[in-house]
């Protein structure tokens, strides 16, 4: 065994808020927290995953449900409003409540970051036509994954830790 005397005043310093972090972690895991809501929030602007890949369109049968006949003329061609409609949604958003219930939950040393919605999961992972009941019974629904971290928030996840850590 090895017995040493650190006489660094900067080495103390480091050791006791690195120390002072791991007792209580809380206040780096809410920072953290805030951080990757703000970050799945955004994907729900620019319609992409956490690896940067697009989400998959919506499909025609969304669009006729959303629609209705508001945004038909007699014809049932689409109106102005419904081509409008049409162009400007974007998937996972349609009265941004999936998006507005991202949040953060700390459980002692664990981060949770997600959404108490029924359907958060069906948005994320997808669904088959009939694989939860009634859940999807107009057709399947695309996986369109909101949760993760990217490669910039693992970056900026790691400036977190080491801000709380070493400051």
């Amino acid at each position: 065994m090895f017995d040493f005397e650190i006489k660094s005043g900067i080495v103390l310093d480091v050791l006791n808020q690195t120390e002072s972090t791991l007792d209580n972690p809380n206040p780096m895991l809410a920072d953290m927290g805030e951080y990757l809501t703000s970050t799945t929030q955004e994907r729900f602007r620019t319609s992409t995953a956490p690896d940067g890949s697009k989400w998959q369109a919506n499909s025609q049968t969304t669009y006729l449900k959303i629609l209705g006949k508001s945004h038909s003329d007699d014809e049932s061609k689409l109106n102005a409003k419904g081509v409008n409609r049409v162009t400007s949604k974007r998937p996972n958003v349609l009265s941004s409540n999936l998006m507005n219930s991202i949040h953060y939950q700390i459980s002692g040393v664990l981060l949770l970051v997600g959404s108490n919605l029924i359907y958060a999961a069906t948005a994320h992972f997808g669904a088959k036509k009939g694989q939860f009941g009634n859940g999807a019974p107009w057709g399947d629904i695309s996986a369109r994954e909101y949760l993760g971290i990217s490669i910039a928030d693992e970056a900026e996840l790691y400036a977190i830790a080491e801000d709380h850590l070493l400051s």
